[in-house]
């Protein structure tokens, strides 16, 4: 299974096991941006995303393991400057799948279909830094100080009609 265009990773469970045997070669490209939402503040976009692998089919068990190398770069925000910074991420990962409970690793199968788009981005989220820094941040970084006397202290504090 190969292609050179940004596409939707989806088989049928009769198609996979059809090509477990003759073509379990995988590389393809996906555009997983649709997955971005407001909760992940930091990231603003992905590249496109490079995936090539293999999978097995465990006929005994009907699990299918897929052996994937992906590829990507991160645009993220820089945690002092929001500047935006670039980050490569090169890993490795085995997403399994079956279509009974086997373990909290391996995914159970949603009806006759593998959809693995969604698995991968989790994957990326997983290697993603917590943080990442643009290569200047710190010598911008400037901190500005605020003191309060006593008094502003008092009247900024939801205790101060108690204290009175």
């Amino acid at each position: 299974m190969c292609c050179d265009e940004v596409m939707k990773l989806k088989w049928t469970i009769h198609e996979l096991v059809k090509k477990a045997k003759t073509d379990n070669s995988l590389d393809f490209t996906l555009d997983l941006n649709r997955f971005l939402t407001e909760d992940l503040e930091d990231l603003v976009e992905l590249s496109e995303t490079k995936v090539n692998g293999y999978y097995e089919y465990d006929e005994t068990n009907e699990i299918f393991d897929f052996h994937l190398n992906i590829e990507t770069t991160l645009t993220m925000l820089c945690a002092l400057t929001l500047r935006e910074v670039f980050v490569p991420l090169n890993f490795t990962s085995k997403i399994s799948f079956a279509s009974e409970f086997v373990d909290d690793d391996t995914h159970l199968i949603d009806g006759i279909t593998i959809d693995i788009d969604q698995y991968v981005f989790s994957e990326i989220l997983i290697e993603k830094p917590m943080k990442v820094y643009s290569p200047h941040a710190l010598e911008e970084y400037k901190e500005d100080i605020q003191t309060m006397d006593e008094e502003e202290k008092l009247a900024d504090s939801p205790f101060a009609k108690i204290i009175k």
